[in-house]
């Protein structure tokens, strides 16, 4: 079992949508520590476009999966507001798969 992220880039490198998806299997449902560290970097991320940077209807989760992309129209000052927490992000799962390479793994793709 492995958590899977993918770091979604338009062709200017910004990162426009991450994909969590799958169970890391570290430990038990409701105990797997791995599982929770990635789920509150994706769920910080995510309260923050929303509260912070005013973006709606950006995510959709369910058990094991959760999208948020920030692929629509805004103003630029929000659109760097944006990137700045998606850029977070990603280093946050950055850091979680460096402490648990066998459990989460993050993928960069260009869309």
């Amino acid at each position: 079992m492995m958590v899977n992220v993918n770091i979604c880039r338009d062709n200017a490198g910004n990162i426009k949508r991450f994909v969590v998806k799958g169970h890391a299997g570290f430990s038990k449902e409701g105990r797997d520590i791995v599982c929770a560290a990635v789920s509150a970097v994706a769920y910080t991320a995510a309260g923050a476009l929303g509260d912070l940077v005013g973006i709606k209807d950006y995510f959709e989760e369910r058990h094991g999966f959760m999208t948020c992309s920030i692929d629509v129209d805004i103003s630029p000052e929000m659109k760097h507001d944006a990137e700045v927490i998606m850029a977070t992000a990603e280093i946050g799962f950055k850091q979680i798969e460096l402490a648990y390479p066998k459990h989460v793994k993050v993928m960069d793709e260009e869309v």
